[in-house]
């Protein structure tokens, strides 16, 4: 006796009642089950319960800022990157625009919804091994408050909090600077493969992310460069696009240690295990 395969679940999250009655009509035609949620909290609550296989945001009508949708949903949803579509409507504005293009998203205009969801979500369930996008955390490997300083040494930038973290041959090596009397962090990075004659990482994204979401993207310069100002909050991230469907994922330790210029050694747990018969690899910034 055959089993009948059964039919892939696909979620919609957001839209107004006319685009959620043809993708519904449309997912029907396709023989997938169509799952809908108007609001992100709802979307998560379906996606714990039916796990489906796809998704279709339209972020202009749900209940955030589009972009801060997006960009939740990736980090919170990683089973289905690779997997979700977006919705554009005649004016998406620029932040969205970057973040789809940081993620590489596949989206689909509204005004020709019909004509290209249906080829669009077809590929990408019918390559839903080979799209599926990995994130793996890259350790942290050198944390200069946690070296001890030489007797009698003064350094010229006491603020200064110097990060490296590793990921196969990505080294992320990373500058944490608080603004005195300030919540301000200047983070500045350096993206470079290891195994590569030119480690250089030029034109790679780089999307900074906070427990309430979405704080800023950046692409790499040419030597790899990336800089970020943000309000200290606990919880940051970094996201790497290190290479197609391969993301790299960095927690930042708590950035109290340099707010108002102060060289306080923090309290992270697990931060004094992660330095011991650990030395800084000497890399440099290149110019």
């Amino acid at each position: 006796m055959k089993i009948a395969p059964s039919q892939p679940k696909v979620l919609m999250l957001g839209a107004n009642a006319l685009v959620r009655d043809n993708v519904r009509i449309l997912l029907g035609s396709m023989g997938y089950q169509y799952l809908v949620a108007r609001t992100f909290k709802e979307a998560l609550a379906l996606l714990e319960q039916e796990k489906p296989d796809a998704a279709i945001l339209d972020p202009q009508q749900a209940d955030s800022p589009p972009a801060q949708i997006v960009a939740a949903f990736h980090k919170m949803v990683p089973y289905l990157r690779g997997r979700t579509i977006v919705l554009l409507g005649e004016e998406s504005d620029q932040e969205l625009l970057q973040v789809l293009d940081a993620y590489s998203l596949p989206r689909v205009p509204q005004d020709i919804l019909l004509q290209e969801l249906w080829p669009s979500l077809d590929s990408l369930l019918r390559r839903m091994s080979t799209t599926q996008q990995v994130t793996r955390s890259a350790p942290l490997v050198f944390d200069s408050f946690l070296r001890p300083s030489l007797a009698g040494a003064r350094s010229s930038h006491p603020a200064v909090r110097r990060l490296l973290y590793e990921s196969g041959s990505l080294v992320a090596d990373l500058s944490l600077e608080g603004q005195r009397d300030s919540q301000r962090v200047t983070l500045v990075g350096q993206l470079l493969d290891a195994a590569k004659p030119e480690p250089h990482l030029s034109s790679v994204p780089v999307v900074l992310q906070g427990l309430a979401g979405l704080m800023g993207m950046a692409k790499t310069n040419e030597w790899g460069e990336f800089r970020f100002e943000f309000n200290f909050e606990p919880g940051v991230s970094l996201e790497i696009g290190a290479r197609r469907n391969y993301w790299v994922s960095v927690g930042l330790p708590d950035s109290t240690s340099v707010m108002g210029g102060t060289t306080k050694v923090p309290e992270t747990p697990g931060d004094a295990e992660a330095q011991k018969d650990v030395h800084p690899k000497g890399k440099k910034r290149g110019r």
